[in-house]
């Protein structure tokens, strides 16, 4: 079992990794990340503030994001963000449209949603938020294949329907090889680098579709990825 991290300086890295992961980089809330964040593996806000002893803007900015925490205290006050009920949300607001959609296509890439019914059965539960809620104030699937396409370069729910089909001929073990070869030979760093930059070139599988075959995290395929090529444990 790997060592917990401690130190502030391991805190401060495992936190900025995480961040990264989840997509937030460009707006760290403390919020959204206490609702994504990997328990069990990446630090909580608290202990994160506890073990470095500083304030989550003061965090922010020491790990080199470029943090305003006025604008998103402001922001989570328009919200009346509360994770247990249904926040009431000023959906015309263009601020708190775009950290909803982020928060959205976040949660897509994640979990490996491919279609609306994807956002029906569990977005609720990972952003606080239902799709039909959603769907009222305007938020349509296109907009969101939209916004997917803009945030991570690629456009995997257009065609995802397809792709399974073309992929469903394949054993478990034969996916994840494809994947695992490209990801060595390219020396890829995430799934994202790897869905962005190398997949389409070798014509293998999106790591959506290991997501769903496998039924696991983000993180935990990527260590299968890893295990599968002998590589580093990251």
């Amino acid at each position: 079992m790997a060592r917990k991290k401690t130190t502030p300086e391991e805190i401060k890295l495992a936190l900025k990794k995480e961040i990264i992961r989840l997509g937030i980089e460009d707006n760290p809330s403390r919020t959204v990340y206490q609702k994504q964040y990997e328990r069990g593996a990446a630090p909580s806000p608290n202990n994160a503030m506890n073990i470095t002893d500083m304030k989550w803007q003061e965090l922010m900015k020491d790990i080199g994001f470029d943090y305003d925490g006025k604008k998103n205290n402001g922001l989570s006050a328009k919200k009346n963000v509360n994770l247990d009920r249904a926040p009431r949300y000023n959906y015309d607001d263009p601020e708190v449209r775009k950290e909803t959609m982020d928060r959205v296509v976040v949660a897509i890439r994640n979990n490996g949603y491919t279609k609306p019914t994807d956002l029906e059965k569990n977005l609720k539960s990972k952003i606080g938020v239902g799709y039909k809620t959603l769907q009222r104030h305007g938020f349509t699937w296109e907009e969101i294949i939209k916004e997917y396409k803009n945030k991570y370069d690629e456009a995997i729910l257009r065609n995802s329907e397809k792709e399974r089909t073309s992929w469903s001929q394949f054993s478990n073990k034969e996916l994840l090889d494809m994947v695992t070869k490209v990801v060595k030979e390219n020396n890829s760093t995430s799934l994202e680098n790897y869905d962005k930059n190398h997949r389409s070139k070798y014509r293998t599988p999106m790591s959506s579709v290991l997501l769903k075959r496998f039924n696991v995290t983000v993180p935990e395929l990527w260590q299968m990825i890893q295990i599968n090529g002998d590589l580093p444990i990251k």
